[in-house]
């Protein structure tokens, strides 16, 4: 697909979008807020309530921890359909902000997810495999379903047409699977759409909820065959493949390539470096494939 082709194509189905996720309109600046809930918490587990029946206590969930994020509702009165935006190892990051606005005038409200502020952690790209022994990664999934938990209380949420769109190492693929933390939810997101992921945690799990990977095939910081397989082998599991697309393909701030010196890549020897590169095309494709995803099935 040519550029030119791409953006009409796009410019068309933004229009039929519109229409479908609930007549687009633009952000309402008094709309567009910093907003707090807590993360999710699981249930005790069946052995700790019998425990502490023995013993005559009553077990009480834990209560979640704070976290904040930025709240963007059209214009109108709803109730709108709702996406939670999940960040990277990076923090939330303004290219992220665009993809909210985007969202946005396609119909949706967007709740993007700070997990790391809260915590005080500024980035975890350097020490990937850190965050997953510290817990973080664990925590950042139940911080979805707490952005998931609140959005259903919002007035002007439609609370059975939620979904999610998380970017690389964030907690997007956890949130759906079959055996984590969703098995701990009646209802987890309606759909999800997960930027260039790392499938290698994932490569053999089922999902539970439908599932868009938008697979960038030059990756070297993930094994995008194994993104591709899970297309094949999960019902659940839809994959775009852009094969000459690098990690960060819709984030301009990377320019045509920059290499990540410092950020830790267990795929090479020394465990470091990240290629990063935008690509106008891919971008525009990837668009278009997650807003028609979304639709589908919210």
């Amino acid at each position: 697909m040519s550029m030119i082709e791409g953006q009409r194509y796009f410019l068309l189905l933004l229009v039929m979008l519109g229409v479908i996720a609930g007549h687009a309109s633009p952000v309402s600046a008094e709309e567009s807020a910093k907003v707090a809930f807590p993360s999710a918490t699981a249930p005790p587990s069946k052995f700790k309530i019998r425990q502490a029946k023995a013993k005559g206590i009553e077990l009480k969930q834990e209560p979640g921890f704070p976290i904040e994020g930025k709240l963007g509702i059209p214009d109108g009165s709803g109730p709108f359909p709702a996406l939670v935006l999940l960040h990277d190892c990076q923090g939330i990051q303004e290219f992220q902000d665009n993809w909210a606005e985007a969202f946005v005038l396609a119909g949706y409200a967007t709740l993007q997810v700070d997990s790391f502020a809260p915590r005080s952690v500024s980035g975890t790209c350097e020490d990937v495999l850190g965050e997953g022994v510290s817990g973080l990664g664990g925590e950042r999934v139940m911080d979805a379903f707490g952005a998931l938990l609140y959005l259903k209380q919002h007035p002007k949420i439609d609370p059975d047409r939620i979904g999610a769109v998380g970017w690389s190492r964030s907690s997007t693929t956890g949130s759906a699977l079959r055996d984590g933390s969703r098995q701990f939810f009646q209802q987890g997101f309606k759909a999800v759409v997960s930027f260039y992921p790392n499938c290698k945690s994932v490569a053999s799990a089922a999902f539970a909820d439908p599932i868009l990977i938008l697979n960038a095939g030059n990756n070297d910081w993930t094994q995008s065959e194994l993104c591709s397989s899970l297309g094949e082998a999960d019902p659940n599991v839809e994959v775009l493949e852009l094969p000459t697309a690098l990690q960060g393909f819709d984030d301009p701030k990377w320019g045509a390539e920059t290499v990540m010196p410092g950020y830790q890549n267990t795929l090479k020897s020394p465990t470091f470096g990240v290629t990063f590169g935008y690509d106008e095309i891919a971008r525009q494709q990837a668009e278009a494939a997650a807003l028609k995803f979304l639709s589908d099935r919210m």
